[in-house]
């Protein structure tokens, strides 16, 4: 292993290079006795093999020799075992039922095996480093036939056999491992979200209790937290992936709605909650705002900051109504957003 790096050594299955080739293949079948006409032919392909050419992989200085061979002063010398392939041959056998009209109207048939072989020039040469670990498949095969009954015993046939070759290397590579499970590189923020969208008196996408929807938003509908303004609330909705280790903002715009017109006296929280893989808390940034904070005639933003633990994969932001026992208000929310920062 490596001097440094903490890394597992494992065996994969890589794909080096890829064609994508039609092989055509023109036979004429000779009937053992006349026909009116062909019905139809029933084809298959079978027995697909390809074989790799290799040769050695060119230089500057013309072709590279083998460490084994006898090397002349200043001749370059092959690196371990690559080796470069230009061309694969490629072949199988095309099995046909033939289905005829007689001269006395009865449908007949008879089968045929057509072997075909043929090399296929790689559009881009590959280098593979040991030869010994190449495996070739065929993807995609299909096959298409046209027929033409020349004569009574004499049947031309155009058979077009198209597939796309995968040319694949096992190799022994080092790679990272995350026992706990691969940290994602990016947040999958959010950005203006609206309450367009309800689910019952639950916005889409969100969980919440006391809540229900407001046409006069700022953009739109609004959250209203708060619908029976004497009894808590709170809206909230999971983000995930958070990146760990980076700094976080949630912002909202609010304003406050006199629901009978007797003073407002609540406390609006809004927090985020950094979440690891098991869905424990690692840590919480949150900021209490007053009713007297939030304006009863104007939407204005708010906005809450804070660092990602290591360890985060996810997070919980959340609104939380808290009501005095004598309140009136209730808290609109309305284009949310959360982010990397």
């Amino acid at each position: 292993m490596p001097n440094g790096t903490v890394c597992t050594l494992v065996k994969l299955p890589v794909v080096v290079g890829e064609q994508v080739a039609t092989i055509t293949v023109d036979n004429v079948t000779c009937l053992d006795e006349q026909a009116k006409k062909v019905d139809h032919i029933d084809v298959s392909v079978r027995d697909l093999e390809a074989e790799p050419v290799y040769t050695a992989p060119s230089t500057n200085h013309g072709g590279c020799f083998s460490p084994k061979a006898t090397v002349h002063f200043g001749d370059p010398e092959c690196k371990h075992n690559e080796r470069e392939i230009k061309t694969i041959n490629v072949s199988g056998t095309i099995h046909k039922q033939i289905y005829y009209v007689d001269r006395e109207d009865n449908v007949r048939h008879m089968g045929e095996d057509i072997d075909f072989f043929t090399d296929i020039k790689l559009n881009n040469p590959v280098i593979v480093r040991n030869r010994q670990n190449v495996e070739i498949d065929f993807r995609n095969v299909d096959i298409n036939v046209s027929f033409d009954l020349r004569r009574h015993t004499k049947i031309h046939q155009v058979a077009d056999v198209s597939f796309t070759l995968k040319i694949v290397e096992q190799m022994q590579l080092y790679v990272n491992t995350f026992p706990e499970g691969c940290l994602p590189t990016a947040t999958a923020g959010i950005e203006d979200v609206s309450f367009e969208d309800w689910t019952g008196n639950v916005p889409t996408g969100w969980n919440g209790t006391n809540v229900a929807p407001y046409p006069q938003g700022r953009t739109g509908q609004a959250a209203m937290l708060g619908a029976c303004p004497t009894l808590g609330a709170d809206l909230f909705r999971r983000i995930e992936p958070v990146v760990a280790e980076a700094n976080h903002t949630f912002s909202f715009w609010a304003r406050s709605l006199e629901v009978v017109g007797d003073p407002c006296g609540y406390t609006l929280t809004a927090q985020i909650q950094y979440l690891d893989a098991q869905g424990n808390t690692l840590s919480t940034a949150q900021q209490v705002f007053t009713s007297q904070q939030i304006n009863l005639n104007a939407f204005q933003q708010f906005t809450v900051s804070g660092p990602s633990p290591a360890g985060t994969v996810a997070a919980n932001i959340s609104f939380i109504f808290t009501p005095e026992t004598w309140n009136t208000c209730a808290a609109l929310i309305d284009d949310v957003s959360f982010g990397q920062t």
